[in-house]
């Protein structure tokens, strides 16, 4: 019993922290978001198969370490995309030419 708490425990966490993610992604990029969709896919199905569903498989240990670290993979990609896109999304808003020294 203690084992599958945590493995719910271990569930919740990371289903939450990927919502946080997507909420700021949607505060901070508003429209931009649809450049991080397909990275963001990649991430969601990366925590579903390292932390299934209550009555769903577990990956056997080589498994899960392929997609530990391919899921590690797509967030540092999605990290780069981020940044990018960040740096797009307040250049485009207003006064940012102000903020910069250009205005």
């Amino acid at each position: 019993m203690r084992a599958e708490a945590q493995r719910i425990m271990e569930l919740q966490g990371a289903r939450t922290q990927l919502g946080r993610l997507e909420q700021a992604i949607q505060s901070e990029l508003g429209s931009l978001r649809a450049g991080v969709e397909p990275l963001l896919d990649e991430v969601r199905a990366g925590v579903a198969a390292l932390f299934p569903e209550a009555g769903g498989t577990r990956l056997a240990p080589k498994e899960y370490e392929a997609q530990h670290e391919k899921l590690l993979q797509s967030l540092d990609g999605l990290e780069d995309v981020l940044e990018a896109l960040q740096l797009a999304a307040r250049s485009s808003r207003p006064g940012a030419s102000a903020a910069r020294g250009g205005g």
